[in-house]
């Protein structure tokens, strides 16, 4: 049984936990079956002929779920999709664009903005909030359908409150084929992680528990390529947030162009470095090649060195698998270390500057 300053990873959660992430987690099947509920229901007025590509726009836990979704269905797109992180529209926005409108809090002044200049080029949008201005001004005034989320939620643990009807919303607006049983699979694969990875599973029998320990004290450089890539994005953003520490996130093959070169630098740095790379059993033989090389490299260089696969048929369930996994396992190290896995002070207190004009004070926005 491990013991990380004095907090086993066994040990009951008590108040630890105040705003209920790992409680979010373990209903992540009750959650997975809203949304494509909700998502079945929605009003999508576009014909799949009017569009030409999809822009979604949204922030941190907010915008995550498109980066997910492209790079589980790269090869399958049927248009162009992009991630605008952004207060300003690409160029190429316009009257034959999809636009999702992805803001749990709907006060998220980015995506409210981006939706400002969305309906004033005509695109065809949609909302996924759980109310604000965006429920209010361009829901109710503009017409624009609205995909209710629930309130109370944290945006990044409400992850499958947004993926889930982005992956329905798509397939219904003939950006994605026909997904099948792909939707099904992936239910099942997250009703496994809840039953494997919870906190009632002892560490000698939960993967997430032990790489909670395998990171612990260390700096996490998380890799992925190809539908992995977006997921190490997600692991860094979950260690980040929750276990309040920093991690990394590259992809392969990019990484082999430069990052690879900083690895003679570790020894003289003093970094405790541990790399997890995330693998996919169907990735490009050539990025699986890289994986290895890249290992064999880097491995003397670096504290440890472990590989995880995803599992699953569908591109959907393999990742998903490993969501839930870098999920499960960020809230283990957080409760080990004694953190709130809830709280986001740092984030809190730049929004609360943000608030603050020259002119006197504006309403402070709320998370993405």
């Amino acid at each position: 049984m491990s013991e990380l300053d004095g907090h086993d990873l066994d040990a009951p959660v008590g108040d630890r936990d105040p705003l209920g992430i790992l409680a979010t987690a373990d209903d992540s099947v009750a959650h997975f079956d809203a949304a494509r509920a909700d998502a079945e229901q929605l009003e999508i007025p576009y014909p799949p002929e009017a569009i030409r590509n999809v822009a979604v726009c949204g922030m941190g836990g907010s915008a995550i779920a498109a980066d997910l979704v492209a790079g589980a269905y790269q090869e399958r797109l049927r248009v162009p999709m992009a991630t605008i992180r952004d207060y300003n529209l690409p160029g190429w926005v316009g009257e034959d664009t999809l636009v999702i409108l992805s803001s749990h809090s709907g006060t998220t002044e980015e995506t409210l903005t981006a939706a400002m200049q969305a309906t004033e080029r005509g695109a065809l949008c949609l909302a996924f909030t759980s109310g604000g201005k965006l429920a209010e001004r361009y829901g109710a005034e503009d017409g624009v359908p609205v995909l209710r989320l629930p309130g109370g939620l944290q945006p990044r643990a409400a992850l499958l409150r947004s993926l889930v009807p982005l992956v329905v919303t798509l397939e219904r607006a003939g950006v994605l084929p026909p997904l099948g049983g792909e939707i099904d699979e992936a239910r099942a694969v997250v009703e496994t992680a809840v039953a494997t990875l919870g906190h009632d599973v002892p560490a000698a029998d939960n993967p997430a528990k032990q790489l909670a320990g395998f990171m612990r004290g260390h700096l996490p450089f998380v890799w992925g390529g190809e539908l992995t890539a977006p997921v190490a994005v997600r692991w860094r953003s979950q260690i980040n947030e929750n276990a309040k520490l920093p991690a990394l996130a590259s992809t392969l093959p990019e990484l082999d162009h430069n990052e690879i070169c900083a690895f003679e630098g570790m020894e003289e740095l003093g970094l405790k470095v541990r790399v997890i790379m995330l693998r996919d059993p169907r990735q490009h033989r050539q990025v699986q090649r890289r994986m290895d090389l890249t290992r064999a490299l880097v491995e003397p260089l670096v504290a440890d060195v472990i590989g995880v696969s995803a599992e699953g048929s569908g591109a959907l369930a393999r990742m998903l698998d490993l969501v839930m996994l870098g999920d499960y396992a960020s809230i283990h190290l957080a409760l080990a270390r004694g953190v709130d896995p809830g709280e986001i002070a740092m984030i809190h207190r730049l929004k609360e500057s943000l608030a603050t004009t020259p002119y006197g004070r504006t309403a402070p926005a709320e998370d993405s």
